[in-house]
């Protein structure tokens, strides 16, 4: 049997198939690559978010502390003021 020649147009074809292939290889590399990198970022950035959150949170709760009314007065009492509570309640009984 003879050996069948390649023509010029299948030897440009397969040079072009095997350097496609190789381009579409490395650029599903590189997307892979780029795309790890966004989640790492993005992972490093929730795990500050949830810290300032937990913060936040902290610090409302010191907030509420300090502005109880027993702190109020612990603080003006130890300062020098004092507390006058002149205000009366009344009830007007339902007559029936």
């Amino acid at each position: 049997m003879k050996k069948r020649r390649k023509t010029g147009f299948e030897s440009f074809a397969q040079t072009f198939l095997i350097i496609a292939t190789v381009i579409f290889v490395f650029g599903i590399i590189m997307v892979k690559s780029v795309e790890s990198s966004y989640n790492r970022t993005i992972q490093k950035l929730q795990n500050e978010i949830n810290t300032v959150e937990s913060d936040i949170d902290s610090l409302q709760m010191q907030k509420q502390e300090l502005v109880s009314f027993n702190r109020v007065a612990e603080v003006t009492t130890s300062k020098g003021y004092t507390y006058q509570n002149d205000a009366t309640a009344s009830t007007a009984g339902v007559q029936e």
